[in-house]
């Protein structure tokens, strides 16, 4: 290893030196007691880590390390959003909120490092340490809130859940190797074109490793439980991270390396996008607690991001990504709106429990306002984009009927999202909502994230340059 190619790695070992420096922190009593250090080292490193992106930029596609680590654009972007989102999450939330802070800082910057791997990994097998990085990490937040017994019982399901998708993965990978005598996914693309049964079965497992971390039909199940077992902090975690590592190992897997073999994976993709939006919505018609509710609306979401990757064309996989960067700006912003809203001795756990807000907390109900207009898709904010693009896609691809029971679906949808709207300006609270007790930097930043879910809507442009800046370097 070259001082070249180690530079290269900057960002991961500086996520591994702050993970030595949070167990280092826990070793101290005196510092163990004080989660600000905790927090201090959760938001530096980071911070760190994306500094170390701009510093190592590269603008060209390599492959280092003997082929097993990628170097490119999409890799880079994606890294950025992961760690943009963990200083979020961090200062997002109200360090007195949570008596394991400190432990939570850890676990995340664990799972962090995992999603970080996913983007760069050019081997099975160091996808696999990356996937089983985050996998390991994300068990231990959806177990982290003890006073929940609903948490103990989701972090069991997800485990168990995780290990069989895990091994699912594993064998694909085994079966991969034991047909063409290679684990670098660089070398898959020169395969020639192969439609034997055993090549099928490879591909679908490694997708159904790739569709769980996503947490799309029929891999779903672990998603409302963890949502409504989980903290606030903990559900936005869950809920954005895992998914970049996941479009990350489904980019680098189909579509740069087993691209030629689309005929195998794309209809599947469309089944399984196609099921997600229509379970995860129609489902979500009958949920009355809030974070279980938004984890059936994003496996909703993520059908979308499928079913624009099964067009199989540069502007659907362009689409597909886009839409997977507003699915996790709607996704902050209405987890940090509960967030905000949440105490010690009480957190907003069903929609009931929003009634009123528009008088308690009239700014923080226009933010949530915001966040259920983008969602549904309602023009000008940056969700009707969203979907926009995606169907716009699927049309000129010659995918109507998926097109037509997507937008169906989608106006179904409406429903639930607008009861939200109903209970906080129409209805009248029972019992008054707690004070605001959130910190001026936690209301400027859903106050950012928010306003940017109108003014993206009004500048799609400014999103579109970015997508195109990360996918130059491959089309």
């Amino acid at each position: 290893m070259t001082i070249t190619e180690l530079k290269f790695l900057a960002p991961e070992i500086i996520i591994a030196i702050g993970i030595c420096i949070l167990v280092l922190i826990k070793s101290f009593p005196s510092l163990r007691t004080n989660s600000l250090h905790s927090v201090l080292v959760g938001v530096l490193t980071p911070l760190f880590a994306l500094v170390s992106i701009a510093f190592t930029f590269n603008d060209q596609y390599e492959l280092i390390l003997n082929e097993q680590v990628i170097i490119d654009t999409l890799g880079y972007g994606l890294k950025t959003t992961a760690y943009c989102i963990a200083i979020l999450v961090v200062l997002a939330t109200n360090v007195n909120k949570s008596n394991n802070r400190s432990e939570l800082i850890l676990i995340e910057l664990f799972a962090l490092l995992g999603v970080s791997i996913l983007c760069s990994a050019s081997n099975l097998l160091i996808i696999y340490l990356g996937l089983e990085t985050l996998a390991l990490s994300l068990y231990g937040l959806v177990a982290s809130n003890r006073k929940s017994v609903k948490s103990s019982e989701a972090a069991m399901k997800f485990f168990v859940l995780g290990s069989i998708s895990s091994g699912l993965f594993l064998y694909g990978v085994s079966l991969i190797y034991g047909l063409y005598g290679s684990i670098n996914v660089s070398d898959f693309s020169n395969l020639s074109i192969d439609n034997s049964i055993e090549l099928q079965i490879a591909i679908g497992f490694l997708i159904c490793g790739i569709i769980f971390k996503f947490g799309a039909f029929p891999f779903h199940s672990w998603v409302p439980d963890s949502y409504q077992g989980s903290t606030n902090s903990v559900a936005l975690f869950i809920s954005t991270v895992p998914k970049i590592g996941a479009f990350a190992l489904l980019y680098r897997l189909l579509i740069e390396s087993f691209y030629s073999l689309s005929f195998l994976w794309s209809s599947l993709l469309l089944v399984l996008g196609l099921s997600s939006i229509v379970f995860g919505n129609i489902v979500a018609l009958s949920q009355n607690q809030i974070r279980r509710l938004f984890g059936y609306s994003a496996i909703g979401h993520i059908g979308f991001i499928l079913i624009g990757i099964s067009a199989i064309n540069q502007t659907a996989i362009e689409s597909s990504l886009m839409y997977l960067f507003i699915y996790i700006i709607m996704t902050l912003s209405a987890f940090i709106s509960l967030e905000l809203l949440s105490s010690d001795s009480k957190s907003i756990d069903t929609i009931n429990d929003l009634k009123g807000l528009n008088n308690s907390h009239p700014w923080v109900a226009l933010m949530l306002l915001f966040t259920m207009f983008s969602m549904i898709g309602i023009p000008p904010f940056i969700g009707f984009y969203a979907k926009w693009i995606i169907l716009s896609t699927l049309i000129d691809s010659d995918m109507i009927y998926t097109a037509t029971i997507a937008i169906i679906i989608s106006v179904i949808a409406a429903y639930y999202y607008l009861k939200i709207v109903w209970y906080m300006y129409f209805e009248k609270s029972d019992i008054p909502l707690m004070k605001d007790t959130s910190s001026l930097l936690q209301k400027l930043i859903l106050f950012i994230i928010g306003t940017s879910l109108l003014l993206l809507g009004l500048i799609p442009e400014i999103l579109i340059s970015m997508i195109d800046r990360l996918f130059h370097q491959i089309y």
